[in-house]
């Protein structure tokens, strides 16, 4: 019985270790450490889209959840797009906006999946088979992580990592949490962007829907909660103008800097003539730059990456520790795009430009 209980202690001792280094990696990277003499006066906001609430038919979260979970999380607005309908509306304030999900049907089959807010317009769930989009691509933007869809594609890494995330959440929820990232394959979503031949702009969405709701007096539970998600993954718009609510967002976003990140300190990124660059708040940062040509990876907090010709993608990752060119403990950091020269929205791009770099 002892030398049972023993082996189960070491066991799990050595799966919690194996979670914490896992992933880990042979990566040779060009280190880079240079901090701008200047940084240009930028507003940055982060906002969420792609949420479902108890207007959609498979979602129980209600409209004061989404407020607490954005007051939480420091969100600064929030896309809400339920199923067919935008009767979120009636709940609006000037941090959210609401528009609908609708799926694009024909004799032939679904022909892709639509985020509409306003003018705004979403391209979801591009890499899933059943969403295919099937239409025109220009003039949309693309939402290249759902993060629901980004965390059910590999069963295999979920499974791994979930017991862990289980078993800590009680006791440390956001390491935790920390965890679950570690099954997104943000790089998966960049070359896939890149072989499928997109060339939107792009923005994350949560794709979040509540599937058990209890309330009792002076106590809630959600799960998922909203602010389990808006932990896990945002967006952050860095531009040259303020934003002084969730409609003025729908136009800036056009305009700005939209980048994916999967923590609360915001990766500040912005053009600087030829380069782009990026300056961590984070220690054990790296940049993977991948081309139509080349894939290219640099460590450092403060980066100065270069911008090639045509399409230009930036994922970021955090590590826990290298030892020589072996990264341990791999995690997503953010995720980026831009284009040169910019195709899409190319006025909106030029006149931010002056002011940004963009």
């Amino acid at each position: 019985m002892i030398e049972f209980v023993l082996l189960l202690i070491l066991v799990s001792v050595l799966y919690i270790l194996a979670v914490f280094l896992f992933p880990f990696r042979w990566i040779k990277a060009k280190h880079v450490n240079d901090l701008p003499d200047k940084i240009p006066n930028l507003f940055v906001y982060s906002y969420q889209a792609h949420i479902h609430t108890q207007f959609s038919y498979d979602s129980l979260g209600k409209p004061e959840d989404v407020f607490s979970a954005m007051e939480k999380e420091n969100i600064d607005f929030a896309l809400i797009t339920d199923h067919d309908n935008d009767n979120f509306k009636h709940f609006c304030n000037n941090k959210t906006v609401a528009g609908v999900e609708r799926k694009i049907n024909s004799k032939d089959g679904i022909l892709g999946d639509l985020l509409e807010i306003d003018k705004l317009r979403i391209i979801a769930h591009p890499f899933k088979e059943k969403y295919r989009w099937k239409l025109n691509k220009e003039g949309y933007f693309l939402e290249i992580i759902d993060l629901k869809d980004a965390l059910l594609e590999d069963k295999k890494k979920l499974f791994f990592f979930l017991p862990a995330v289980m078993l800590l959440y009680p006791f440390i929820k956001e390491k935790s949490l920390e965890l679950l990232k570690k099954v997104i394959n943000v790089e998966s979503y960049a070359v896939r962007y890149i072989q499928e031949g997109w060339n939107n702009p792009i923005l994350g969405g949560l794709d979040h829907h509540t599937k058990i709701y209890i309330r009792e007096v002076g106590k809630r539970i959600l799960f998922p909660s909203y602010s389990q998600s808006f932990y896990l993954m945002r967006n952050f718009l860095i531009t040259n103008k303020p934003v002084n609510s969730a409609t003025e967002l729908l136009d800036a976003i056009t305009s700005g800097l939209n980048l994916i990140s999967f923590h609360r300190k915001v990766f500040l990124t912005y053009k600087d003539r030829a380069n782009v660059r990026v300056l961590s708040p984070y220690e054990n940062f790296l940049v993977l730059h991948i081309t139509d040509k080349s894939k290219s990876y640099y460590q450092g907090c403060n980066l100065q990456l270069p911008i090639e010709e045509g399409r230009n993608i930036y994922v970021g990752f955090l590590y826990s520790f290298k030892l020589k060119n072996f990264y341990f403990g791999i995690k997503p950091a953010l995720l980026f795009v831009l284009s040169s020269p910019p195709e899409l929205f190319p006025e909106n791009v030029e006149k931010a430009s002056s002011g940004m770099g963009v």
